[in-house]
Parts: C-alpha cells; sequence; structure tokens
C-alpha cells in the first residue's frame, strides 16, 4: 500500500513538473484536473493496448502464420532421411515452439506491468 501511495505522489510530481516546464501543457493539466489522473492514464493504456494490439494483428500474427506454414510444411512432415541430410533442419524446428512461448511470456509481462 505503501508503494502505491510513493508511486501516485511521483506521478503527480512529474506532471506538475512537466507542466512547469512547458506552459503549453496548461491544457493538458486542465483536462487531467477534469477527469482525474487514475483516468487518464487508463485512457493512455487503451490508447497503447489498442496500437499494440494492431501491432500485433498486422505485422507479428502473418510473420508467425508464416512461419508456422514452413514449419509445417518442411518440418513436421520430413522423415529420418531428410534430417540426415539437413541436419540444420532440426535447429529450427526447435526453436518455432519456443519462440512461441517466449512471445506468450512476454505478452502476459507486459500485460502485468501496465496493469
Amino acid at each position: 500500500m505503501n508503494m502505491k501511495n510513493k508511486f501516485w505522489k511521483y506521478l503527480t510530481v512529474f506532471f506538475v513538473v512537466l507542466v512547469m516546464l512547458n506552459p503549453e501543457m496548461i491544457q493538458l493539466a486542465f483536462f487531467i484536473d477534469a477527469i482525474g489522473l487514475e483516468m487518464f492514464l487508463m485512457l493512455i493504456e487503451v490508447q497503447l493496448l489498442s496500437v499494440l494490439t494492431m501491432l500485433f494483428n498486422t505485422k507479428i500474427k502473418p510473420v508467425y502464420t508464416y512461419f508456422m506454414k514452413l514449419y509445417a510444411l518442411y518440418f513436421m512432415e520430413n522423415s529420418e532421411k531428410s534430417l540426415k541430410e539437413i541436419p540444420t533442419s532440426l535447429i529450427i524446428s526447435i526453436s518455432a515452439p519456443a519462440v512461441l512461448m517466449q512471445m506468450l511470456v512476454f505478452i502476459t509481462a507486459f500485460d502485468i506491468v501496465i496493469n
């Protein structure tokens, strides 16, 4: 509880200093005063999550599906004979599930940090 109070105190000081150093930010100060600092941070969080969702759906997900198609095409259906001919394919086939798990851990950790 004490850590939360310190966080809000430092955040308030940051915004006050920001407004003092840049007088053009006074409209933002009035807006934050009207809706409250918690609501303002929640609005920023919603915008950040929507941008990250768009980024994930347009950039990361197509690349991931492309690599998963390659994974299914070349490595899931290959026999032992092809692995003996091209041993580097084994290294690539192992990394695809590991990358997926690392992405899931990163997304979960990022969500916990934001909230």
